[in-house]
């Protein structure tokens, strides 16, 4: 096992672990990287059904699965070095170590992609959106390294994750407020019957990345199979949720505004849906004149 004047290691390299627990934890690892790795292709090929200006976003998406993919296959990969079986259990290893720090550095790269999915959504002025973009990545940057920080003295000085971990919630609520108010001006260019999709896309937004902060947090109640299991669990569930899922719905809210839009592939796409009636009968009224 790890020395435990190792301070600046994670909790995970400091336990013996059962196999339900460790083979439960690669499992989520693999269903994570597989499910991103995955999506890319249905983002690259639903892109062809959505308007020109709207197409960007679904390519960020691709973007943001295949950095999400490959990222959480360095963890699972990490997971199956950083322990040896034997008949007390999974041991940490002495000569490897496991390190959710590379999942921060997915963060750096994805959330500001994600931003740019939901500017682009949006169809925002391009003044209105390269200053809000600018706004929400600072925020989320800082949120992301001074919470990188504090993770690596969660073994070693539950005080100092804290305080770092406070210090990171300061650009987080910076970035829910950012969120909030982005929606709320994207009302202003989005078609009326899709503004119930705002409204519940914030509370969505809000509550799939607040696993985050609960997951960080979880080393302060004890380094045991249970926290580390959980904390696995809530990140991977969030990378999901606040990645692929949140890619799905964004690529179905720009396929119906361009529907919306008179664009022809969007509409055949939707089918009969009701939001495009009115496209269509004035696409039969205009073939009539």
């Amino acid at each position: 096992m790890i020395d435990s004047s190792s301070v600046h290691l994670n909790v995970e390299n400091f336990a013996v672990l059962p196999h339900p627990a460790w083979q439960l934890v690669a499992v989520l690892l693999m269903v994570g990287f597989g499910a991103h790795l995955a999506f890319s292709v249905f983002f690259l090929a639903s892109s062809t059904q959505l308007a020109p200006k709207y197409r960007l976003g679904s390519w960020l998406g691709a973007v943001v699965m295949i950095a999400a993919g490959l990222s959480l296959y360095r963890e699972y990969a990490d997971w199956q070095s950083a322990y040896l079986y034997t008949l007390g259990g999974w041991m940490p290893r002495q000569d490897e170590v496991f390190s959710n720090a590379y999942r921060y550095a997915n963060w750096t790269i994805t959330i500001p992609l994600l931003i740019a999915q939901l500017l682009l959504a949006l169809n925002l002025p391009r003044q209105r959106l390269h200053r809000w973009f600018g706004i929400l990545t600072v925020a989320a940057i800082g949120m992301i390294w001074t919470g990188l920080i504090g993770q690596f003295y969660e073994h070693a000085s539950v005080g100092t994750m804290l305080v770092w971990g406070f210090v990171s919630t300061l650009p987080f609520l910076v970035l829910v407020w950012g969120v909030w108010r982005v929606l709320r001006e994207g009302r202003q260019h989005t078609p009326d019957t899709l503004h119930p999709w705002l409204k519940n896309l914030f509370f969505y937004f809000l509550f799939f990345w607040g696993l985050y902060p609960i997951a960080y947090l979880l080393p302060a109640f004890g380094e045991g199979e249970v926290v580390i299991v959980m904390r696995q669990f809530l990140f991977t569930t969030a990378d999901i949720f606040s990645k692929l899922v949140y890619g799905v719905i964004l690529a179905r809210f720009t396929l119906r505004r361009s529907a919306l839009d008179g664009y022809e592939p969007a509409t055949q796409a939707l089918g009969d849906w009701r939001g495009t009636q009115g496209t269509r009968q004035a696409a039969r009224e205009g073939d009539a004149s």
